[in-house]
């Protein structure tokens, strides 16, 4: 998987926040908030999901070719 884009530290809570992103890595980053938006990853491709939080609904619906890790330290 080819990363292009870095998106680290950073906190999403609208509706389909990175709808459609592609070859992108996320790291640390946190899905919730007053929002409370769904589908934060909506439709996205060639992405690598690392040490981020989730508590809104369907945050990988309709994914494709994805990686979702927790880095243990």
């Amino acid at each position: 998987m080819k990363v292009k884009e870095v998106i680290e530290n950073k906190t999403f809570d609208e509706e389909r926040a990175l709808y459609n992103l592609k070859n992108t890595q996320v790291n640390n980053c946190i899905f919730a908030g007053e929002q409370d938006g769904e589908s934060v990853l909506k439709e996205t491709r060639n992405i690598k999901v690392l040490n981020s939080k989730f508590s809104l609904r369907y945050p990988l619906w309709h994914a494709r070719k994805y990686e979702l890790s927790k880095i243990q330290k």
